[in-house]
């Protein structure tokens, strides 16, 4: 599918989506609208002085332009780590953007951040199901209406609640501990129509809903697919978080009738363009960003931020002699169903600089590859950019064999609670049921009794002879990682059962600058086997 919506694409095909609004009273546009959109950007800065010359560009034929992103833009490289979004900000307001749905990476540098980014971003940051459980209302704006020339379009926001539990919990937990926000996982869809007929009531004729749902399935959270087959009153969805290309698909709402429904991929491969005629009729197409023009004044301005952020970071730090690949050509993750080169690279160092008996990190966090030659720290951020510390943690053996059968429970499919491991290899048999079960809030409760498991012949690494050694049941072992896993319930929470031992151990970019520039590198890798 991803393959066949590249392929239109690229050969221009525009999709008309075939229905105008007949509803009695429904105001048409007088001139065409125009809705530019991105997803995923994941600091992928140079697009935005594509994004700001096509806006440019549109203006001359219509006065009625709109930019809008469907979340992920302030977490993903250097750029943005360095200045908690600050930069990225600063960027999209010199584009001009109108409004905004927050993905969930946007929740990475925590709540007091977040509203910091929505109140210098002049663009309007909206999201229906993001509430405060003490007042039961959105934090952000749920919808703002644009008037175009008499025409009233909503905008919607909607954001994944898998955020829950793919963000450290605790930037949701108040003072004492309690969880002062949802995201109306239980009730998304319901809550969602609250505020589509909301706004229908205040007078839109049609509505746009800026997603970071995704539309492949992740865990028992909605798709954006399955939001649409569950509501009525949307015309189009503009997705986000799957890093889906979807030029124009046309999905059943509850009713029976077409939505549109449309993605960019990720970090500014394309810009989607959405056109609402004067027939009332919308069109969508994604523009490949390497065939549009820069503005030149936001062109240099992004240059200018990254001389500045990046200058420190050119140091060399250590030598590779082989690619470590996290992502393959097509720009899909590798590090999120099986063990990869780079994932032990990013275990060894924590298992050496910590000095524990296993290391695991999450393959969500590992968001760059490394290609062979001289690696400087800017190249470790790139890997590492969220700004982890590294901790320690003890656990026994029965721990360690249910951690492994959480990390492989979405097997088959990728997850970013997968780990990649070092001092502990094991077989796993996707062919079994997952006997993994999570609370009601989607973290790690423990495993199923009597249930087949998935994983079988855990060993780990005896450092004094180099030989795997089955694991001990009731042995005790030491495993290092980043405070997100370990300490903060990351990654559905898998580690809530193991004790902290030491946090604030150094940022995690540090760990791997250490473990690279302390040797002259060579390869250490193979230490698990997934049998599939």
């Amino acid at each position: 599918m991803k393959i066949e919506a590249r392929l239109l694409c690229l050969l221009a095909v525009l999709f008309v989506v075939g229905f105008a609004k007949s509803d009695k009273g429904t105001q048409l546009p007088q001139s065409p609208v125009v809705i530019l959109f991105e997803n995923d950007v994941h600091c992928a800065v140079e697009g935005y002085a594509k994004m700001a010359a096509l806006k440019a560009e549109e203006q001359v034929h219509t006065p009625y332009v709109t930019v809008v992103s469907s979340g992920d833009f302030v977490q993903g490289d250097v750029i943005g780590s360095v200045t908690e979004g600050e930069s990225i900000v600063g960027i999209m307001n010199r584009v001009g953007y109108d409004f905004v749905a927050p993905g969930n990476h946007e929740f990475d540098f925590g709540m007091e951040r977040l509203q910091e980014i929505a109140r210098d971003l002049q663009a309007e940051e909206l999201c229906a199901n993001f509430t405060s459980n003490k007042t039961q209302e959105p934090v952000f704006k749920p919808y703002g209406i644009v008037d175009y020339g008499g025409c009233q379009v909503a905008f919607i926001g909607l954001i994944t609640p898998s955020t829950a539990t793919s963000v450290i919990p605790k930037t949701f937990q108040d003072e004492e501990g309690n969880v002062a926000y949802g995201f109306n996982s239980a009730n998304l869809f319901t809550c969602a129509q609250q505020w589509i007929d909301k706004s229908r009531s205040e007078g839109a004729d049609y509505v746009i809903v800026l997603s970071h749902l995704g539309d492949i399935k992740e865990g028992d959270y909605p798709t954006s697919v399955e939001f649409i087959g569950n509501t009525t009153g949307v015309d189009v969805v503009l997705d986000g978080h799957s890093h889906t290309v979807i030029p124009d698909s046309l999905v059943l709402d509850k009713e029976g009738r077409q939505v549109l429904l449309a993605s960019t991929g990720s970090r500014f491969e394309f810009v989607g363009k959405l056109e609402l005629s004067v027939e009332g009729k919308f069109s969508s197409e994604l523009l490949p960003a390497e065939t549009l023009q820069d503005a030149p004044e936001v062109a240099a301005f992004v240059e200018e931020l990254k001389e500045g952020v990046l200058a420190a970071g050119e140091r060399i730090v250590g030598h590779l002699e082989e690619d470590l690949l996290a992502l393959d050509s097509n720009g899909d993750w590798l590090v999120r169903d099986r063990q990869m080169p780079i994932g032990t690279f990013c275990a060894d160092a924590f298992r050496e600089v910590l000095g524990t008996d296993i290391a695991m990190i999450n393959g969500g966090g590992i968001r760059n590859n490394l290609y062979a030659g001289d690696i400087s720290y800017n190249d470790l951020l790139s890997v590492f950019p969220f700004g982890n510390n590294a901790c320690t943690v003890s656990l026994t053996g029965a721990q360690l064999a249910d951690i492994l059968e959480a990390s492989v429970r979405s097997l088959p499919l990728p997850s970013g609670s997968f780990m990649q491991v070092s001092g502990v290899r094991y077989n796993c048999d996707v062919s079994v049921a997952s006997p993994v079960e999570l609370d009601d809030s989607g973290l790690f409760l423990g495993i199923r009794p009597g249930a087949s498991r998935r994983v079988s012949d855990v060993q780990v690494l005896d450092k004094s002879t180099g030989n795997y050694l089955p694991v001990n049941p009731s042995a005790t072992y030491t495993l290092g990682g980043i405070d997100y896993n370990l300490a903060n319930l990351g990654s559905d929470g898998m580690f809530r059962y193991t004790k902290l031992l030491r946090s604030n151990q150094g940022l995690d970019v540090d760990v791997l600058s250490q473990f690279l520039s302390r040797r002259d590198f060579v390869q250490l890798f193979g230490s698990q086997t997934i049998a599939k």
